[in-house]
This record gives C-alpha cells, structure tokens and sequence, in this order.
C-alpha cells in the first residue's frame, strides 16, 4: 500500500497525531507533509508505504489559507485592503518561539492575498504564500501597520500545492471505508491516490525497460536510456523517472529540458530516490 491520502484535519490534534491514526488505521508506515497547529484545520497530505520517499519534496509547495482575523480597533475596508496588498511580495519573518525552527529571520514570499468578508473587528481573508510561511505572525504585522493590535482567530489550510480540500476525506471516512474494504476493495483504492498522482505535474523523464531495471538497482540514467521527456525544466530540477506510467524513482536533471535529448552517453539524471 504505498501512496498518498489527503486527510481532512480537525482543529485540536497534532498534525503527527493525525498521521499516526492512519498509521494505525491502515496498518502501514506514515509521514505527513507541512504540519499545521493543532488549533488549525484543512489539508493534511499524508504520504504512505514507499510514498514517503517524496516527503521532502512535497513538503516545499505553496500554500493556501482561509484565516479570520480579530482586530482591536475596526478598521475601514479601503485600509484594511490597502494594508494587506502592501504585504504581496518578499517579506521578513522570524519563526514564533513555539515553532520547531531556528528562530532566525528569514525570507517568504506571499503571492496573493484576498479580503473576504470583513463583520465589526473581524476580517476574513484568503492568502497564497510559500511553505513556512507563519501566518499567525503575519497577522500580527499586519496590526503594526494597521496601528491596532491583531490576533488570528481561525485557520484553515485550503490548498497544498495542487492538492485542494475538495479531495480530503476526514478520518471517519477513511476508518469506514478500511472497515467495508474487505467487502469493497474499490473503497480504498478511490482515498488513497498512486504515487503518481503525487507527482502528476512534475516534469518527468520517460526510461526503456533496460534502463528501468538499472536505475532500480541505483544507477544515474544514462542518455541510451531515454525514450522521452514531458514538461519543461532546468538544469539541476527535480525530474520523476517513469517506466511507463509507473513511477519508478525520483532525478535531478543533469541538462535543462532543450539539450537532454540530444546527449549520446553522458549520465543525463542523477539519481535520488528509488520508489521500486
């Protein structure tokens, strides 16, 4: 049973509570991909059996949120929405003391944000940002500039990359579908996605089968390998290797997408992970 199953996660348990339930629900190895507080709620990717593999790959995507903010003072909606556009961009963070990481200050970008709705002191906004981003912090900026104080009230995880919470299954459904599956396999096999549909937009490399069963033992993937290439990359970008439309293992281009066709013996793919 390997692959990925998209959990619905409640407010109040740990992200790695979440992941042990599954663990102990299905019977197979874990590890879930960007941990939410335990007071947040949304989409938990949760990588099972070999999937785990492209934990650390899957851990980097952007996100998206839903988060209600509580103002001191109420503020006029021109304002509010002036404010929050001046935060589209690079900004500065240091992690809150309560987070697992070294609490230097760093980087992240926020692509988008969106004003909801806004009720006396209350905002509600979407926001599209890069992984780590501390959007309790952030909150909390926010009101600096605002000139009242601000506190995050709700948050939920509406988007892991492409993986939307229209795809999540609570944990009762996934315990009621395990249970019914000896009657009903199919159950199972609709909640947990292939490997494949973890890396269904990645760039990819296509291998012939000599080369499929070498890169299974460890081998880089030499250019007489190659049978086709999908997608644009560059040089040094992380590649899927499928044989077939199996996923067999995880590369990084040694040539950008234009020249790696056109290589004759060189290694072409270094090999990083084997999923076979």
């Amino acid at each position: 049973m390997n692959g990925l199953i998209l959990i619905n996660k409640p407010k109040g348990p740990t992200s790695n509570t979440v992941s042990v339930w599954v663990r102990e629900i299905l019977g197979e190895k874990t590890g879930h991909c960007g941990t939410l507080d335990p007071n947040v709620s949304g989409v938990l990717p949760i990588l099972i059996g070999k999937g785990i593999k492209l934990l650390e790959y899957l851990q980097i995507h952007d996100k998206e949120y839903i988060c209600l903010m509580k103002l001191d003072q109420k503020v006029d909606d021109d304002r509010l929405k002036e404010v929050l556009k001046s935060f589209v961009g690079e900004i500065y963070q240091t992690p809150p003391e309560h987070s697992a990481v070294s609490k230097v200050t760093r980087t992240r970008k926020i692509y988008s944000i969106e004003l909801l709705e806004t009720i006396g002191k209350r905002a509600l906004f979407r926001i599209e940002c890069q992984h780590g981003t501390y959007v309790r912090k952030l909150v909390e900026d926010l009101g600096h500039v605002l000139g009242t104080k601000a506190s995050m009230e709700e948050l939920r995880r509406t988007r892991v990359g492409e993986f939307t919470e229209q795809e999540c299954i609570s944990l009762v459904q996934l315990k009621d579908a395990c249970a019914l599956s000896k009657e009903k396999p199919e159950l199972l096999n609709q909640i947990i996605k292939p490997v494949e549909y973890a890396v269904k937009n990645w760039p990819r490399v296509y291998v012939k089968e000599k080369a499929a069963e070498n890169i299974a033992k460890g081998a880089d993937l030499m250019a007489p390998g190659l049978e086709k290439t999908a997608g644009q990359f560059n040089r040094d970008g992380v590649l899927a290797i499928m044989s077939g439309e199996r996923l067999i293992a995880i590369g990084k281009a040694l040539f950008d997408s234009r020249n790696i066709i056109n290589q004759k013996r060189n290694p072409i793919v270094k090999l990083e992970k084997v999923l076979v």
